[in-house]
């Protein structure tokens, strides 16, 4: 709502958002601690991909499933996502 009010008000208004995360490294080279890692890295882009590609990734939407976990979305919430994404991302 805060992307679609800010170009409401005035339409050349930039929105974004910012990633602050720091690269996950493996404690060791084996595979299941390099999958760890990756799995905390997705975690830390889920959050951008909402924002940027305005839908949650499946694979977030299938570890909410397998936890019971059933996102309340309203009419027009999913919609309003797509629609109202943001103009760029920053890194820190």
């Amino acid at each position: 709502m805060a992307t679609k009010l800010a170009h409401q008000i005035d339409p050349d208004n930039q929105v974004g958002c910012m990633l602050a995360a720091n690269a996950p490294y493996p404690r060791t080279c084996k595979p299941k601690d390099i999958w760890k890692a990756r799995q905390v890295e997705n975690q830390s882009y889920f959050f951008i991909d909402v924002q940027v590609r305005g839908d949650y990734p499946p694979f977030i939407l299938k570890k909410l499933e397998r936890k019971g976990i059933t996102l309340p979305f309203e009419e027009g919430d999913r919609e309003l996502l797509k629609q109202q994404t943001v103009d760029f991302v920053g890194f820190s």
